[in-house]
């Protein structure tokens, strides 16, 4: 795991990476970018640990920020996998 996804939020890693790359830092954003997908698998295997089904890391229509979705136990309809890596 990209040690930048144990010190931030989800959130702060996107906000990172954007301004890695609105401040045209070549290359630097592929280490937040790195990072974020790290924090998503993280995500994804956790909530796959105490029962989410149908999980995925995707973005939506195929354009903005990557997600992990899945649907919860119990559930029916998909959801956002919360970022719990941020909680602990």
């Amino acid at each position: 795991m990209n040690d930048l996804s144990a010190l931030d939020t989800l959130e702060r890693l996107y906000i990172r990476r954007e301004s890695l790359i609105n401040g045209d830092s070549h290359g630097a954003g592929w280490s937040a970018h790195a990072a974020i997908l790290d924090r998503l698998v993280a995500n994804k295997r956790v909530a796959q640990s105490i029962g989410w089904t149908s999980c995925a890391i995707e973005r939506a229509d195929g354009i903005g920020r990557f997600r992990a979705w899945g649907v919860p136990p119990g559930g029916s309809s998909r959801r956002q996998i919360p970022d719990w890596a941020a909680d602990v």
